[in-house]
């Protein structure tokens, strides 16, 4: 959903807003001429004895209210299709106002008749709209006609009919009315334009708002009292493998969700991951009321119980790592003594050969706690990576060279295959990715073994594509027994291992590294029998250094 910017949609809006006031204002002001001009007409014929209106030049009095009434009419329409333009049809309108008033004034009889008035309508709501100096030219145009109709009176007409006093009153009122129409004119687009700017802030403010709650990764879905979905998220219908485009209900979306809604609203609800996800992750649902009412709306957020349990082993995992690698540099010294004195103890040669036994005991344990020392240390090294791009199948060919010569592998034992045609580049520190193959290599040596042959399995190391252009694929292999599904979900666990001659870290720091090049390792049985180690590179569930 897009948000408004400063100088966009906002802008627009604001030009075209600005353009409705006036229009509406010539609108009534069109209705009124035609109110006056039809009372004209009514007037004129129903009042068949002495007129009080009309009586001095009765036909020029009928003829302007007929002109009157037919140009408000023939106004409305050019109004309405907004053509011309506005202050053309506002200075026309205005001209045969003044025109169309001044002569019903002499034909009633001057300013004395009392229709100099209508001119306080016309000059005051015009000047809303207009700028303060046309405003005051058209109260002084008003002015010079009523002045130049009292003068034509002195000039053809009885002498006594003339009121040059009450025009000079009617002519400063509608001064009057010109600036106080100005002044209220500017108050009100004032008042436009914040309304406007509000209005703007408001309707950016709740689509960012919708926007933030689209793209939160909490699902959060929105029910009525009859448990129809009102609003729901991107990641609420993901969860449950809905589209935006679906009618839905709550026991549609998922049934779960709504026996534990009842629940909540009959207080009997127990916080705890109870929902399951289209593809079976368990969820967290949190419930809050709408309304007060025991059956009112409610809004449910729901939280990825996984997401929680990773968040909550990263902290344990961040805290574990600064806590071991502060034992083991403390381990390390008396370990290097211990080793040191069962050294000096094995040159002994008073020592028997059950006591020489007890010595290499000593010795191959001292060793496996170095290696564990010198595993952890790695742990809390981890961040110190620099990524390069690679080759990758020279490199690996590198790597498989040197694996076989220091394994003593034939050249079948372990191999490469590209399933892309291009060179492969990906970006990764070459420390790192050496770790991480070596680990997974060792692991499919160590536990690839054939049940049925008791030999080692072919270790095969695969290159390929998944469906995004930039996401390389790089496979390790094997035929052995496969990990026991029980057993499959706890591999990546530090200090999980189930070798007794293992230190259960090979796996939890190959991930750990993979993470750190922004990879993301994975396992998965092999169809047919056997293991897969996948790594996947250029994810975005890694973080860089």
């Amino acid at each position: 959903m897009p948000v408004a910017g400063v100088s966009g949609e906002p802008a627009t809006a604001s030009g075209a807003s600005a353009q409705v006031l006036p229009w509406r204002l010539l609108r009534l002001l069109n209705l009124f001429r035609m109110v006056v001009g039809g009372l004209v007409v009514v007037i004129y014929f129903s009042d068949t004895g002495t007129r009080q209106l009309g009586g001095e030049v009765p036909q020029l009095f009928l003829w302007t209210g007929i002109a009157y009434f037919c140009f408000s009419a023939f106004s409305t329409f050019t109004v309405r299709a907004q053509r011309p333009a506005l202050f053309l049809q506002i200075y026309t309108q205005l001209v045969t106002d003044i025109v169309a008033v001044t002569l019903l004034m002499h034909a009633s009889g001057g300013t004395s008749s009392g229709l100099g008035g209508l001119l306080f309508i016309a000059i005051g709501v015009n000047s809303v709209i207009l700028s303060r100096r046309m405003g005051i030219a058209f109260a002084a145009f008003a002015t010079l006609a009523m002045l130049g109709e009292q003068t034509f009176i002195v000039l053809y007409g009885p002498p006594s009919t003339a009121n040059y006093i009450q025009t000079g009153i009617i002519g400063s009122i509608l001064f009057v009315a010109a600036l106080a129409g100005h002044a209220l004119g500017h108050r009100l687009r004032e008042s436009e334009a914040l309304a406007e700017r509000r209005g703007i802030d408001l309707e950016n403010l709740a689509q960012l708002n919708a926007h933030i709650i689209r793209r939160m990764r909490t699902g959060i879905v929105v029910v009525d009292e009859e448990n129809r979905v009102r609003l729901a998220n991107d990641s609420a219908l993901s969860d449950f493998g809905a589209t935006r485009t679906d009618t839905l209900r709550l026991d549609v979306l998922s049934p779960r969700l709504q026996q534990e809604l009842e629940n909540w609203r009959n207080d009997n609800y127990r916080r705890g991951p109870s929902v399951l996800s289209a593809d079976g992750r368990p969820l967290i649902p949190h419930f809050a009321r709408l309304t007060p009412g025991r059956g009112a709306g409610a809004l449910i957020f729901l939280e990825d119980a996984t997401q929680m349990a990773e968040q909550v082993g990263q902290m344990k995992l961040a805290a574990l790592g600064r806590l071991t690698g502060s034992i083991a540099h403390e381990v390390r010294n008396p370990l290097a003594a211990i080793s040191h004195a069962n050294q000096l103890l094995a040159e002994s040669p008073r020592l028997e050969a059950d006591e020489q036994r007890l010595t290499e005991i000593i010795s191959e344990h001292a060793l496996r706690m170095e290696r564990m020392v010198e595993t952890i240390l790695q742990l809390s090294r981890r961040d110190t990576s620099r990524a390069e791009e690679l080759e990758l199948m020279r490199w690996l060919e590198d790597f498989v060279n040197e694996f076989r010569e220091r394994r003593q592998l034939d050249e079948t034992s372990l191999t490469v295959r590209n399933m892309i045609d291009d060179d492969v580049r990906v970006r990764v520190d070459p420390a790192h990715l050496h770790q991480i193959l070596w680990n997974l290599c060792e692991n499919s040596l160590r536990h690839g073994q054939s049940q049925s042959e008791g030999t080692a399995t072919h270790i095969e190391i695969k290159v390929l594509r998944t469906g995004k252009p930039d996401r390389i694929e790089l496979d390790i292999l094997d035929r052995g027994p496969g990990v026991p599904a029980e057993i499959a979900e706890h591999i990546f666990e530090p200090f999980y291992t189930s070798s007794p001659r293992g230190t259960g870290l090979g796996l939890f720091i190959a991930r750990e590294l993979c993470e750190c090049n922004h990879a993301r390792l994975s396992y998965e049985p092999r169809a047919g029998g056997g293991s897969c180690f996948r790594i996947l590179f250029n994810t975005p569930e890694g973080w860089f250094s």
